[in-house]
């Protein structure tokens, strides 16, 4: 895979975060590799199928899963994990592995490859990046991708009992540095919140 696909598709499933909102203070956050244990454990009895390995180390991307053969592996920044609670990691790693549960890299990599008339993923990629509205045309599958994805990680965390739409999880969903970047990969909070908040 080149440089520029590795990228994209590391943008392209980049988990923007910690949207930080009134009343939350650090003392009520710092989640531990204990908390990525258990929340796989957990979301293993919702999707029995699931196979799923977490790396910790330092990454631009706060959260990125890849697909391969042995199972999905979600690089996860510690930083990142350090600013959430356990129904923050249980809710980005549920959002993170249903890119792999929905195949959305490899539905990606179809559309590049329509998009731009080329043979494999890599090809499409590298022609798509010197074609900004061919781009925007691939960021508009991945926006409903994102929202697709935490649709499924809401029913995943309700068939565990659980609400995905408390502040734990919507903070964990957007927003390094108490800020709302616009991203044109992602949807921005109030998409999402309005998905993982739909009753």
């Amino acid at each position: 895979m080149s440089g520029f696909s590795r990228n994209v598709l590391a943008q392209v499933f980049t988990l923007f975060s910690l949207f930080v909102l009134p009343g939350f203070t650090p003392s009520t956050w710092a989640a531990s590799r204990g908390d990525v244990d258990d929340a796989i454990v957990q979301l293993g009895r919702a999707v029995p199928s699931m196979k799923i390995r977490v790396e910790l180390t330092k990454t631009w991307s706060k959260a990125y899963i890849t697909d391969r053969i042995d199972g999905a592996l979600l690089t996860m920044d510690p930083d990142f994990l350090n600013r959430l609670t356990a129904d923050g990691v249980l809710f980005v790693i549920a959002h993170e592995y249903a890119h792999v549960y929905l195949e959305h890299q490899k539905k990606l990599g179809i559309k590049a490859m329509e998009l731009a008339g080329m043979p494999t993923p890599d090809m499409a990629f590298d022609v798509i990046e010197s074609k900004p509205a061919t781009m925007e045309k691939l960021h508009a599958v991945n926006r409903q991708f994102e929202l697709d994805a935490d649709e499924a990680a809401t029913k995943w965390l309700a068939q565990l009992g659980m609400s995905a739409c408390t502040e734990d999880v919507l903070r964990s969903i957007d927003g390094a540095d108490m800020m709302m970047p616009v991203v044109p990969s992602h949807p921005g909070y109030y998409s999402r919140k309005q998905v993982i908040c739909r009753k």
